[in-house]
This record gives structure tokens, C-alpha cells and sequence, in this order.
């Protein structure tokens, strides 16, 4: 009896052509996570090695719009909570919320005055927005800070996980309140240490 043979397909592991997401015309107010464009009007798109160009030659402020860890709703009241130390490229302005597609009254406000502050009211100082990678957050909030009519504005879609992929130091952030109900419950700890 001749002995069969049972050859077992190996799955064509075929690298996916990257999805083509268009520029929404104003602010993204779909879902927070997935596909982004590759690209962002008025703005200019950064890889690690531009980002870390930019920060030798113009010491952009770097704004991190990630959204601060909440207290799980099921947890007892007087259960003990920390959260998981937030990490931010060093010198960072953490805010969360910046980017919110429907943010509560008066974030959006909140956000122009900060940004306002952090360039000193320099519209011409450089501005990088990131969070994470396929977060619709820091497209958004990039997005609005070139609405507030700030000139040099950077989208770092790759966030922290890229940053710190390239084995670059990383910072424990402490988030800001900008109001509208977006108090962060987190309360890291800012230091400088390696990542």
C-alpha cells in the first residue's frame, strides 16, 4: 500500500500594503484607535531620527496627549489604586484630553491657552503632538494647534512606543488638567531616567 503523503499549506505570510486613510476635513470624532493618515495639512509628519533633529535644533515643545489611566469602575472605594507609571520623551507637557474628537466645554479653550503659554506666544516656535502609535488623539490635537494658527506644528505618529524602540531615554510624566472634565486621575512622578 503506498503510503500517502498529507502536505500541509504554510499560510503566505504577505506584508500588508498599508491602509490609504484620508485627511478628515476638520477634527477626527470617529473611533480613537486604528488606522491614521499618513499625513496632516499644514503640519509636518516625523520619523524618530527627524524628531530627534528637531529637538538638537529647535527644542520644539513636545506635547503628549495620551489619555491618563482611570481607577477601574469595579474596584472597591477603599481598595488601594496606583497606576502604571505614564513615560514621556524628556521634557514633555503631558495633557490629556488635547485630543478628544468631542471634548467636554471649554477643553478645546484650555488647550489654545496652554499651547499659548508653552511657545511664550510664539506661533512660530515649534510644536510636536504625539501619543501613540494608530491613536487618532495627537492627529487631532496637531490638527487643532495648526487651527490655532501655530505655524511649525509636528505630528510624531510613531508616540512613545517608537521613541523608546529606539532605546532613547523616557521620562515618568505627571499628567495636566485642562479643565472641561478632563482631570487625569493619574499621579506619576516626574524623573528623568533611561527607559
Amino acid at each position: 500500500m503506498p503510503t500517502r503523503r498529507i502536505v500541509l499549506a504554510a499560510p503566505l505570510l504577505l506584508a500588508a500594503a498599508p491602509e490609504h486613510v484620508p485627511e478628515p476635513r476638520g477634527i477626527w470624532r470617529g473611533p480613537v484607535h486604528g488606522p491614521v493618515p499618513a499625513t496632516l495639512s499644514g503640519a509636518v509628519v516625523l520619523d524618530t531620527p527627524a524628531l530627534r533633529r528637531l529637538i538638537a535644533t529647535h527644542h520644539p515643545v513636545l506635547i503628549d496627549v495620551a489619555r491618563a489611566q482611570v481607577r477601574p469602575p469595579h474596584m472597591a472605594p477603599d481598595m488601594p489604586w496606583l497606576p502604571l507609571p505614564h513615560r514621556d520623551i524628556p521634557g514633555s507637557v503631558w495633557l490629556p484630553g488635547a485630543g478628544k474628537g468631542d471634548p467636554p466645554a471649554g477643553l478645546v479653550e484650555a488647550y489654545r491657552a496652554r499651547l499659548a503659554a508653552l511657545t511664550g506666544g510664539d506661533r512660530d516656535r515649534w510644536v510636536v503632538v504625539y501619543c501613540h502609535p494608530r491613536c487618532w488623539e495627537s492627529w487631532n490635537a496637531a490638527k487643532r494647534a495648526v487651527l490655532f494658527g501655530h505655524r511649525h506644528v509636528a505630528w510624531y505618529p510613531g508616540g512613545i512606543e517608537a521613541w523608546q524602540a529606539a532605546r532613547l531615554p523616557t521620562q515618568i510624566a505627571r499628567p495636566e488638567s485642562l479643565g472641561g472634565g478632563a482631570a487625569p486621575a493619574n499621579p506619576g512622578v516626574t524623573a528623568s531616567d533611561p527607559p
